[in-house]
């Protein structure tokens, strides 16, 4: 998480790609499905999920469970909204 960060601030280039690849066939895998919730940002600025998948090739049972973490991050000149607990009155 920390690492993404510093990434991103100092503008370093991710060695790894997007799309993982297979390693008996060398081609790119194809997304299977996603587990958690990626858009939900009721009370916290970041939310985990997992991208899985698979090996395209017939026959090959190659499967990969990615990490992916997406960020919040508030529009310049809105104020983001504040949680119950920090409101006056």
């Amino acid at each position: 998480m920390v690492q993404r960060f510093l990434d991103v601030v100092l503008r370093r280039e991710r060695v790894e790609p997007d799309v993982p690849i297979c390693p008996d066939h060398k081609t790119e895998m194809r997304l299977r499905g996603k587990l958690g919730r990626p858009t939900r940002f009721s009370h916290q600025t970041e939310e985990e999920y997992t991208l899985i998948y698979f090996c395209p090739v017939e026959g090959c049972n190659n499967t990969a469970m990615v990490e992916r973490v997406r960020t919040q991050i508030p529009v310049p000149g809105e104020a983001p909204e504040r949680p119950p607990f920090a409101r006056r009155g």
